[in-house]
């Protein structure tokens, strides 16, 4: 009787630390569309170029006919930071000179994507600021 007992405390604690570090941390969600007047192949490039030289984070995959950036943490610490290694940007054309960019839904809880997009949307804004054109509203 001692025996069982003692295992099934013992199980009690075993359960509670896994349930404890199997927990996932929820980020924000980062769903904001950033939209500009801007072509969509310039703004893919200008996309492209902007997350090409995140620190810390790598491009995987590029698809511009399907419109889309893939972008890979290098510097995540373990196995439960699963959710920050991977971040997708959509880059879909909504007319002839107007483009939209948004964080993938599937990855928009990421705790960098709030950055990334500033950091796009840095870029484009410098870009035009370069060629004297008004910078582009966010939605």
């Amino acid at each position: 009787m001692k025996r069982a007992s003692s295992l099934f405390i013992l199980s009690l604690v075993l359960v509670a630390v896994l349930s404890s570090c199997a927990s996932v941390k929820e980020y924000p969600k980062f769903d904001q569309v950033l939209v500009y007047e801007k072509p969509f192949d310039f703004t893919f490039l200008r996309t492209l170029e902007a997350l090409n030289s995140v620190p810390g984070w790598a491009l995987e995959e590029t698809d511009k006919n399907k419109g889309f950036i893939t972008l890979r943490n290098t510097e995540y610490g373990n196995l439960f930071d699963r959710d920050k290694w991977v971040v997708k940007f959509n880059v879909v054309s909504l007319g002839r000179k107007k483009t939209s960019v948004a964080i993938d839904p599937l990855s928009q809880r990421n705790v960098k994507g709030g950055d990334l997009l500033k950091r796009i949307d840095d870029f484009m804004k410098m870009s035009s600021s370069l060629k004297g054109e008004e910078p582009s509203a966010e939605l």
